[in-house]
């Protein structure tokens, strides 16, 4: 009776499972459709140009095309474009930051060629109420790819120069300092190219009410650049939010500014707090800095008494593509006793692409070591898309004599394989496994699968 129960919930939870895979499906396609691009010269001349001498000229003379038609408007421009920065790139692999507010994501880093993305075409979109001609929505779209702009018709209002662009965007945000669209009118501000966007950035994060705002505005000013000292005084100030406190250390380690690991190192010696001393750790992995970033986390990772720092510093070294930073991190899996620590030097070792990472976990999922380190590892080497890593999966999960904890996991990073791999390996752990407990997960695992052929067994089984 308690097997056809799970087998029960488990047809229940594979029928959700389609239902879920099938919105999965829909938004890879929708993400494929949002590839598609075209010329801006071909998205600018699909508008309606207005003319007039200044910004607020042709935010008037579009009101006033708009006037008769009664229905909501949009009114864009376009503006110098910070450089280094990407909004929704049409491509399918990216390594870096991401931010998004709104429809308006934000991309800061490289392609899987490890090229820079940046978009140079943008333009700032404001919805209008027709009525009483109040924005309700912004965005900063990227005019090189297809949109539909929710059917409105788009007042094209030209080029707009920093000077005016900018006072205009500041007006938005200080309008409204509670609201959403004030943070769009930030992040606006910030993608422009001007040297006013440090000291208007720093404005919001002294003054505004809104911590989202002063959030965004933290992040931003590292990218901006040269503002260290700031950012560090933040870091410092005990009497500061303190996940403004975090926000500033991360800001530190992703600006492309020289000397940020002296900045941060620093900082980790002189601030009390062991929150914001671990965000200091972790936002020395993003530093250009490679080697004195390398040195400092390595340090870190072997000495600290806080055995969470020792843990955010051993993740951070998995982000080196070093064959010293494999060894440095295997000699740490072997000599702290932390159990935590353990698990991340495993979780530093699976990011590397050496095969003496993978030799390190096939080792640590066969041993001796303790259940949860060696459950670490075979979750590990179920994300690993390698033959090898599979075949061991499999060994392992239908073994007669291993343990049943090492089991259960081994069936768990299966079903995270392709489907062609995983299903019909499932099915037959299902069938025949001796352990009723490994037989349960993989029909958990079927009925979380959205699989055809789940269903068909599971029919099966229930027939009988």
């Amino acid at each position: 009776m308690r097997y056809l129960m799970l087998l029960f919930l488990a047809i229940i939870g594979i029928a959700c499972a389609g239902g879920n895979r099938a919105g999965s499906v829909t938004v890879a396609a929708a993400a494929v459709d949002d590839l598609q691009t075209q010329s801006p010269t071909t998205t600018v001349q699909s508008f309606t140009a207005v003319e007039g001498a200044d910004l607020m000229a042709r935010l008037e003379a579009a009101q006033s095309r708009a006037r008769a038609k009664q229905t909501p408007y949009w009114s864009a421009y376009s503006f110098d474009v910070r450089p280094g920065v990407a909004v929704d790139p049409a491509i399918r692999e990216f390594n870096g930051n991401m931010q998004t507010i709104g429809e308006t994501t934000v991309f800061v880093g490289t392609n899987a060629a490890g090229v820079t993305v940046e978009t140079r075409n943008l333009a700032i979109f404001l919805l209008r109420d027709p009525s009483s001609n109040q924005i309700t929505r912004m965005e900063v779209f990227n005019l090189e790819r297809k949109r539909e702009y929710s059917g409105y018709p788009v007042y094209w209002l030209g080029r707009a120069n920093n000077e005016e662009s900018l006072n205009y965007l500041r007006a938005i945000a200080a309008a409204t300092p509670l609201d959403m669209m004030s943070e769009r009118a930030v992040l606006a501000i910030a993608l422009h190219d001007d040297a006013r966007v440090g000291g208007m950035l720093k404005n919001f994060i002294t003054s505004s009410p809104n911590p989202r705002i002063r959030s965004t505005s933290v992040y931003w000013l590292g990218q901006v650049g040269g503002e260290q000292a700031f950012l560090a005084s933040l870091v410092r100030n005990d009497a500061e939010d303190k996940k403004i406190r975090r926000s500033a250390a991360h800001a530190i380690g992703q600006s492309r500014d020289r000397g940020t690991v002296a900045t941060l190192k620093d900082l980790y010696e002189t601030v009390k707090d062991v929150e914001v001393r671990r965000s200091v750790i972790s936002a020395v992995g993003n530093s250009i800095d490679e080697q004195p970033a390398f040195a400092f986390l390595l340090n870190i990772a072997k000495t600290d008494a806080d055995p969470e720092s020792r843990r955010t510093a051993v993740r951070q070294l998995g982000h080196f593509a070093r064959e010293d930073a494999v060894d440095e991190v295997m000699k740490i899996y072997a000599n702290d006793t932390n159990i935590e620590v353990k698990r991340s030097a495993l979780r530093s070792l699976a990011e590397t692409k050496s095969p003496r990472a993978e030799d390190k976990l096939f080792e640590v999922a066969k041993g001796n070591d303790v259940m949860e380190v060696r459950r670490e590892a075979v979750r590990l080497l179920g994300e690993r898309v390698s033959k090898r890593s599979f075949e061991f999966l499999s060994q392992t999960a239908q073994s007669t004599d291993a343990n049943t904890d090492v089991q259960v996991q081994a069936v768990r990073a299966i079903s995270e394989r392709k489907a062609e791999e995983s299903v019909p390996l499932l099915i037959k752990i299902a069938r025949t496994h001796p352990n009723q407990l490994v037989r349960k997960q993989a029909i958990r695992s079927l009925g979380e699968s959205g699989d055809p052929r789940a269903v068909d067994f599971f029919k099966e089984v229930l027939a009988k």
